[in-house]
């Protein structure tokens, strides 16, 4: 019975050690997602409601010279969209612009940005660590929010993380 005890123990732990294994075999990720909101904002815009959301969607064109598509989606926010940006900063901080965004002329409501960027630098920062860094729109006073409107950390997820 304890060898049998033995054999399992030992069979548990290298199921356990597996996947450490597989996460540091994969490629750096593809796709980079940030749920924007006006929760996440730091400081908070008084003027924006629950309803104020957004979505950032980013994916690597090419790994080697750090090229970067994305699109960005947002409705319900007050004032006029002006700016919206990637910032380095964990949960609850805010930070510095390390990626302006560009925007999409007389957006309000849905597709407000679509371009690309090329920063290699910027893109292994992100791939070695998404949740350190956010994206966040702006938006014109006097009823809009200047420091920012949402906000959302980034993560590495969606079907074309690997490919």
């Amino acid at each position: 019975m304890n060898r049998v005890r033995a054999v399992i123990v030992a069979a548990g732990l290298a199921l356990l050690a597996s996947p450490a294994v597989a996460v540091a075999d994969q490629p750096p990720a593809k796709t980079f997602l940030a749920v924007l909101s006006a929760d996440e904002e730091v400081p908070h815009c008084a003027a924006a409601t629950n309803a104020a959301r957004g979505l950032a969607l980013f994916h690597v064109v090419d790994q080697a010279t750090g090229e970067v598509d994305y699109m960005l989606v947002a409705n319900n926010l007050p004032g006029d969209i002006v700016a919206a940006h990637i910032h380095v900063a964990p949960v609850g901080v805010a930070g510095p612009v390390v990626q302006p965004l560009t925007l999409t002329a007389g957006a309000e409501n849905g597709v407000i940005g679509r371009g690309s960027f090329t920063n290699p630098a910027l893109l292994t920062a992100i791939q070695a660590n998404p949740g350190n860094y956010y994206v966040n729109v702006h938006t014109a006073p006097p009823e809009g929010c200047p420091s920012g409107v949402i906000r959302g950390q980034l993560d590495d997820r969606g079907p074309l993380n690997n490919q």
